[in-house]
């Protein structure tokens, strides 16, 4: 077996972060850079609770909802179905980027197709049913629906695109995201 590229993201994440707090440091001293590591910290215990609920929520769809479902309903082949059902998840699932990309996540390595993936997430960020009250609050009514009318036909069409052009390199995609017991090993 092929051994797993590393991953250096959190690496990468660090040295911004360590780079900030040094401009910070040296821009007015260390209370402006403890006040930023304190608004970071403040942030992830407000979001705590959300994310062990979407990664709890991505987990058991795996384990609940079995490979031969998911690609029955939601994969590659499922066609106009399969995207209209992604579009109505995406449009309905409540919560940011925290609660739908282990969401996306799971439902790719139980067998989702790629142009149902995409229109899950572009959904999800022009249909999202939750955001529409505050929409209207901020926006108006009249923008709000112009605004949805307009973004209507965006993720099936996304969704039809991707799976056209990019549908066939989905094991590819689902293969480099797998993290199997194995593939940890082969890394150290």
């Amino acid at each position: 077996m092929k051994p797993s590229k590393r991953d250096y993201t959190p690496w990468f994440l660090a040295l911004v972060a360590l780079a900030l707090a040094l401009i910070a440091w040296f821009q007015d001293g260390p209370d402006l850079a403890l006040e930023g590591i304190l608004s970071g910290a403040s942030v992830l215990l407000s979001v705590f609770p959300l994310l062990i609920a979407a990664f709890l929520t991505a987990g058991l769809i795996q384990a609940l909802v079995t490979k031969d479902v998911v690609s029955r309903w939601l994969g590659s082949g499922s066609g106009w179905q399969g995207i209209a059902l992604a579009c109505l998840g995406g449009a309905l699932i409540p919560g940011g980027p925290y609660v739908y990309y282990p969401i996306a996540a799971a439902l790719l390595q139980t067998g989702a197709g790629l142009g149902v993936l995409v229109a899950f997430v572009t959904a999800k960020n022009l249909w999202s049913i939750s955001r529409i009250p505050v929409e209207v609050a901020l926006l108006g009514t009249q923008i709000t629906i112009i605004r949805f009318v307009v973004t209507l036909f965006v993720p099936p069409l996304l969704g039809f695109a991707a799976e056209a052009l990019f549908g066939k390199t989905i094991d590819k995609i689902r293969g480099s995201t797998q993290k199997t017991p194995e593939s940890q090993r082969n890394k150290s």
